[in-house]
């Protein structure tokens, strides 16, 4: 009995699977465009990385992509269906593994763009605006942190403003403020 014509019975299986996860893959990629598909909804949220395993939604779905895909083509070309079973299984690890690797790789490079005070301690730069001393606000300094150029809010605790383009070293930093002596103390 054939499913459809033209079509034996593991041939249109592997077709059905094929096309199923052909048509979500494709689903995935428009709403991708308008979600991060994190489960938030917003694409600027970080999500929690629900789904950058190993058995994500995503690579799982490669593996349906390749098991279709590789069993009916396998098929197509004359094998027998253990020989397609086993070709589709191949394939299908196969674009598991990558997807999954592919994923991990791409959610690996976000970022959430904020520094930790703690790590500009130590750090070296100038002074951008003249700061006054005695830790009266106003001034600030041009540190080159390893991702980005900053500048940021400085105060400091000697006796003399320290004028623009004194090098100077940071020594404590909070949220949006940095305090610092000049290098050469």
């Amino acid at each position: 009995m054939e499913l459809m014509p033209g079509f034996d019975s593991p041939r249109a299986i592997f077709c059905t699977i094929a096309w199923v996860a052909t048509l979500l893959a494709a689903f995935m990629f428009v709403v991708s465009f308008f979600t991060d598909f994190d489960g938030s909804g917003d694409a600027d949220a970080p999500g929690d990385g629900a789904d950058t395993g190993m058995f994500s939604f995503r690579a799982v779905l490669g593996f349906f992509l390749g098991l279709g895909w590789g069993g009916y083509m396998s098929l197509q070309a004359g094998s027998t269906v253990p020989v397609a079973c086993g070709v589709g299984v191949a394939v299908g690890v196969v674009m598991f593994l990558l997807v999954a690797a592919i994923i991990r790789m791409i959610y690996g490079l976000r970022s959430d763009g904020n520094i930790s005070p703690e790590s500009l301690v130590g750090m070296k730069g100038t002074v951008y605006v003249t700061i006054p001393p005695q830790g009266e606000p106003g001034g600030q300094v041009q540190v080159a942190h390893p991702n980005q150029l900053l500048t940021i809010a400085a105060i400091q605790t000697g006796d003399t403003p320290l004028p623009a383009q004194t090098l100077i070293t940071v020594v404590a930093a909070t949220s949006g403020q940095v305090t610092v002596r000049p290098l050469s103390q």
